[in-house]
């Protein structure tokens, strides 16, 4: 899922309160980001805000992406994520984990707990699993809120010639224009199937809407640029499975490359290489 990771960032960072108000079943008076480095040693969540509830209350919401692999399971993943944030902010957390691509996630319940030898349970910890794969669009639309309809791309959806000009009439009547141009941007942005991008082109054409397509060139060479460094990732999991401090360490630096020819030079070391040795001194000389 590494050329959807920067659309929904940017979607979710646009949009946070309705975001939020979706994940906490709650009416949202403000919300704003929080430091994703989190203390402690070398671990970046996705995305952390501060949210405000009508009512007062505060809280920090922890969102993570996730496609089908994972170098470490999820359920210690969010743990750690959890208790960092909540000796960190001093306030209640929620977290939740938004599943992106078919069968991801299928196996997260979200529930999780430790226990003593006689059965008493010493640790549980909770966070919302958000299968979006698993999702009929309808209920995204159902929902009510604009900024949720840029995810039907990656829901199920039953009847794209019913359902998409619907999506398409609803983000058109955003009345403010650049958050209808960001809606319309993500949409398209968040699509899999070309298919479904065709039509919603073609929808947008009749309807006389421009989409930001230097932005949307922008975003899918970004997605392009984050696919060969997850790639490169995934090559050095599964030939030598390194520890997560050092994952986390190749994965900073791969943020850091730009170059796609640099990328597919280090994928070939990945690949070839005798271990994560032969890799960081190939960084070293880049």
């Amino acid at each position: 899922m590494a050329d959807l990771d920067s659309p929904l960032k940017q979607l979710v960072s646009a949009f946070i309160a309705d975001f939020a108000a979706w994940l906490l079943h709650a009416d949202v008076r403000e919300a704003h980001a929080l430091n994703v480095e989190l203390p402690g040693g070398m671990l970046t969540a996705d995305q952390v805000f501060h949210v405000t509830l009508a009512d007062g209350r505060a809280l920090v919401l922890h969102i993570e992406f996730q496609g089908r692999a994972s170098h470490q399971p999820m359920k210690w993943r969010m743990l750690e994520y959890m208790a960092r944030l909540a000796s960190t902010h001093h306030l209640d957390v929620w977290s939740a984990v938004l599943y992106v691509g078919h069968g991801a996630g299928i196996d997260d319940m979200g529930n999780y707990q430790l226990t003593e030898p006689d059965g008493a349970v010493t640790l549980s910890w909770h966070y919302q699993v958000v299968r979006l794969w698993a999702m009929q669009a309808e209920e995204l639309v159902a929902v009510g809120r604009p900024a949720l309809l840029a995810l039907v791309g990656q829901t199920h959806i039953e009847a794209p010639e019913v359902l998409l000009p619907r999506v398409v009439t609803h983000i058109r009547n955003v009345s403010d224009v650049e958050m209808r141009g960001r809606l319309l941007t993500a949409l398209v942005a968040l699509i899999s199937q070309e298919e479904i991008i065709a039509m919603v082109e073609r929808l947008l054409e009749e309807d006389g809407l421009l989409l930001d397509t230097p932005y949307l060139r922008r975003m899918r060479a970004e997605g392009a640029l984050m696919a060969r460094r997850q790639s490169v990732l995934d090559v050095l999991r599964f030939r030598f499975d390194p520890p997560v401090s050092v994952y986390q360490q190749l994965e900073r630096y791969l943020e850091t490359i730009t170059d796609e020819a640099q990328l597919e030079k280090l994928l070939a070391v990945a690949a070839r290489g005798e271990s994560v040795a032969d890799f960081q001194a190939a960084m070293r000389e880049e």
